[in-house]
């Protein structure tokens, strides 16, 4: 059928994925949403707007916004931090679909650094 050849010929999309691991997550309530995406913002010294990736390499980084804390390192202590906003972003909607919006966590999102993995933590400051 026409519907049939139409549809296998479309290109298929599928959108990058950040595997994570090592999740653990919290038993505390959810953090504020509004100052939690303020803070997911704010790591690397800002990557909101324009900015596609962490700035500057730096080999610890923190997002604050109110109560609200991320930090990321990385696994490998002599390595720096690169992350993509894509990259990160995926890896939080990652943890949030196990532990839940806004939910405290630690784990480790895969590539983020100049060599290998970044550990994330969201917490309640």
């Amino acid at each position: 059928s026409i519907f049939a050849m139409s549809a296998l010929a479309r290109p298929l999309l599928v959108p990058r994925l950040t595997a994570v691991s090592n999740v653990v997550c919290s038993d505390e309530a959810p953090l504020d949403f509004h100052t939690t995406n303020v803070a997911l913002l704010q790591i690397c010294g800002g990557i909101a707007g324009s900015i596609q990736k962490c700035q500057g390499n730096p080999k610890t980084t923190t997002g604050t916004s109110g109560n609200v804390q991320f930090t990321i390192t990385p696994v490998d202590p002599n390595a720096t931090i690169n992350v993509s906003k894509g990259r990160w972003e995926q890896g939080i909607k990652a943890v949030a679909a196990q532990c839940g919006q806004g939910v405290p966590f630690t784990a480790t999102f895969d590539k983020g650094a100049t060599t290998g993995d970044i550990n994330v933590e969201l917490k309640r400051i």
